[in-house]
């Protein structure tokens, strides 16, 4: 099952059309491609793309909030939504650094 496919079964019950499901799964995969530096979005971050796809379209019409309440209900977003990928994203680096043609010492 493609990541698309993945995101299209956990919104299905959310009107969004197919074309921009298709596009924010493809911005979230771009992005994480850049922040792994490598070419191709490697296998086990296919979970994280398809997680981080449902989030922003579940954000689609509260772009940019931050914070917002109501009675007793409160919500807000971050403005990164792949910062909460960070521990994973640093460590694939750090573990494929040589790969993406950097150099890395490790201290035990």
């Amino acid at each position: 099952m493609t990541i698309k496919d993945r995101v299209k079964l956990r919104i299905e019950d959310e009107a969004v059309s197919s074309a921009i499901v298709d596009d924010i799964c493809q911005t979230v995969q771009d992005r994480l491609i850049i922040r792994l530096g490598t070419r191709e979005l490697p296998e086990c971050f296919e979970s994280i793309a398809v997680d981080a796809s449902v989030k922003a379209v579940r954000r689609l019409h509260y772009e940019g909030i931050q914070s917002e309440g109501a009675a007793n209900i409160s919500t807000s977003f971050v403005s990164d939504i792949l910062a909460e990928y960070e521990a994973e994203i640093s460590r694939y680096r750090e573990d494929h650094s040589a790969e993406l043609g950097g150099k890395v010492i490790r201290f035990y």
